[in-house]
């Protein structure tokens, strides 16, 4: 009974495993003629930022700004006490004076020497005359040997005085050359002397925005103390990083000559920022190229140091595939569907963004591994390896 109870048994039937199909949506690859935008985020500077710092040590007197005022250019920032600065003024006015007059009066003595020079020489031949007389009254035995003497002396006072007016006339050029010299002086020290007072007004090198004040009325500053942070608003730009991904086409529009143009938003009002040129040094690390984008438009509202976001727009280019999001696993990598529903590996180069219409963007890709009519995956599968089976919603 036992073995016929064996032999009789049910047999077990086969557990059959299938494989699941993943439910997935997908769109046909169409390519087409498109302007990518590239999403950008940038820090807003400015091509002229000062920091003002003090010419001389002094007081402050008045601070006439604060942080975030606007100004124009020449307008009156910090004051510092001046009256050390009107003393100095004073006295190199005085030295210049004083120099002045020096050269005025080797003028008119140069003048008076060249006006006696003559009468000079007249006095030296009358009293030469007068030797000649003496000396031959004292070889005819009719006069004294001191009347001789007497009239020798004449003449060698007479010829001293003579050469000692020559060399005033022959001596006035290098005093002159002297007392234009201190003159100089003078004047420069003077307009030295100019400048520390000027420099006592500190003013506004350019029509801006005050970023920082760094003193207040009462203190003391010395030479080269910051005392004021102010930054050009006219001049202000974006530095955003540029991908090493998307430099290509921007070379191609350089070489074009077609402009390469930002817009974005910032509480809630409209930016234009226009490519004005790459960074000169690129840091190690950051995959790209930083470019510097001139404000155009809504700078008078932006604080330096701000971050904005900007939407580069690139040449139209054929060829490119547009395509969500959801589509793009990674940032290089998207799945098309075989003729087995398998998913397939394929590696793309993302080109930037279109914006459409109801106010969204998808994502512009290319490839050579993507024919037109491929089948691409547009849902975001955590599990998505390659050859994973899924199932499109009209094959339901």
């Amino acid at each position: 009974v036992a073995a016929i109870m064996v032999a009789t048994k049910p047999g077990a039937k086969p557990v059959e495993v299938r494989e699941r199909a993943w439910l997935v949506s997908a769109i046909a690859v169409q390519p087409g003629t498109f302007a990518p935008t590239v999403p950008l985020y940038g820090r807003v500077e400015s091509l002229w930022s000062s920091d003002l710092t003090a010419g001389l040590a002094a007081d402050v007197v008045e601070v006439a700004v604060i942080e975030g005022d606007e100004v124009a250019g020449g307008d009156l920032l910090v004051r510092l006490d001046d009256r050390d600065a009107r003393l100095l003024l004073a006295q190199r006015e005085a030295e210049l004076m004083e120099a002045e007059a020096r050269i005025a009066a080797e003028k008119t003595q140069h003048q008076a020497d060249l006006d006696a020079l003559p009468r000079e020489q007249r006095l030296l031949e009358l009293v030469e005359a007068e030797l000649g007389r003496a000396e031959d009254l004292v070889s005819k035995k009719a006069g004294s040997k001191s009347t001789l003497d007497t009239a020798r002396q004449a003449v060698e006072k007479q010829a001293i005085s003579l050469s000692a007016r020559e060399q005033a006339i022959a001596g006035h050029g290098s005093r002159m050359a002297e007392l234009d010299a201190r003159r100089a002086r003078a004047e420069a020290l003077l307009e030295q002397a100019r400048l520390e007072l000027e420099r006592c007004r500190i003013t506004a090198p350019f029509a801006g925005r005050i970023a920082r004040v760094l003193v207040s009325p009462g203190k003391r500053v010395r030479t080269g103390d910051a005392l004021v942070e102010i930054y050009d608003t006219a001049s202000l730009l974006v530095r955003a990083l540029l991908p090493s991904r998307y430099l290509p086409a921007m070379r191609r529009a350089a070489d074009v000559g077609q402009p390469l143009r930002a817009e974005g938003r910032a509480e809630g009002l409209a930016v234009s920022a226009r490519l004005l040129q790459l960074a000169g040094v690129v840091e190690g690390g950051t995959g790209g190229v930083e470019g510097l984008f001139r404000i155009e438009e809504g700078g008078e509202f932006l604080q330096q140091g701000r971050f904005v976001r900007l939407d580069l727009a690139l040449p139209p280019e054929p060829g490119l595939i547009s395509v969500p999001h959801e589509a793009i696993y990674g940032t290089d990598r998207v799945y098309r569907v075989d003729e087995q529903s398998r998913l397939r590996a394929v590696q793309i180069v993302r080109l930037g963004e279109v914006r459409e219409p109801g106010g969204g963007s998808r994502v512009l890709i290319t490839s050579e591994a993507l024919a037109p009519g491929d089948t691409l995956v547009t849902t975001q599968l955590p599990n998505a390896i390659d050859g994973l089976l899924v199932r499109l919603p009209e094959s339901n």
